[in-house]
């Protein structure tokens, strides 16, 4: 090779670049190493973490999927039903349901201090949606057991806290219907027409307008 030409390659950037970096690897292979080990560790647990998320999601799957079967069941007596949610170990995902098929067959049952028990020892679920259903099945429990005014109380803090997921509507229908129930019409008029208000076009307005006409009586007849 001519001299201009090999004076030519030590000055042309690229070959300068990767042999400077050739010769950095050279000169720190092990750190290297190690730090290639270490990013293929990090990998390998994110993989691990999403696995076993997957198995445990597959797992909650299962379980939801059973208690739903065993609620359902047209050949199980309620008896069995219990027997059967009771020999269950739910989570806090999906399954948490079971909890409260559990507790809806107590009260079924008109066994209310079993389903509010069952209800006061479930914990927190991931899903807001079976926190607020555990709330409003819980005030049924209240209700049945004349105590409205507890009941309500339950009914009205899920209306008023920003993280309830459930239909603000189907609360307020559960509200007036408890008022109705305690001979308070006036009240239970109110909340209906509160509904129609504030959530036309939904299927509770539609259920509200059947109330509120069911309150108000048929129009009187001129004489």
């Amino acid at each position: 090779m001519k001299k201009k030409e090999k004076e030519h390659l030590k000055t042309d950037p690229f070959i300068r670049f990767f042999e400077t970096a050739f010769a950095f690897i050279r000169s720190h292979r092990r750190w290297i190493v190690m730090g290639a080990a270490a990013v293929a560790l990090v990998v390998l647990t994110l993989l691990l973490l999403l696995l076993l998320s997957n198995l445990s999601s597959s797992g909650e799957n299962a379980l939801y999927a059973e208690a739903f079967r065993v609620r359902n069941d047209g050949q199980m007596t309620v008896d069995q039903k219990i027997s059967a949610l009771q020999g269950m170990r739910f989570k806090r995902g999906i399954s948490a349901s079971g909890r409260l098929f559990l507790a809806a067959l107590h009260y079924e049952k008109g066994e209310l201090a079993k389903a509010e028990a069952v209800l006061n020892a479930m914990p927190a679920s991931r899903m807001g949606l079976l926190n607020d259903e555990k709330h409003t099945l819980y005030a049924r429990v209240l209700a049945a057991g004349g105590r409205i005014a507890e009941a309500e109380a339950v009914l009205n803090r899920l209306l008023t806290e920003k993280k309830t997921v459930m239909a603000r509507e189907l609360i307020l229908l559960q509200l007036a219907k408890l008022q109705q129930q305690d001979k308070r019409d006036g009240e239970a008029a109110a909340t209906l027409q509160r509904i129609l208000a504030e959530h036309p076009n939904t299927p509770g307005a539609m259920e509200a307008q059947n109330l509120l006409s069911a309150i108000e009586g048929p129009a009187p007849t001129a004489p």
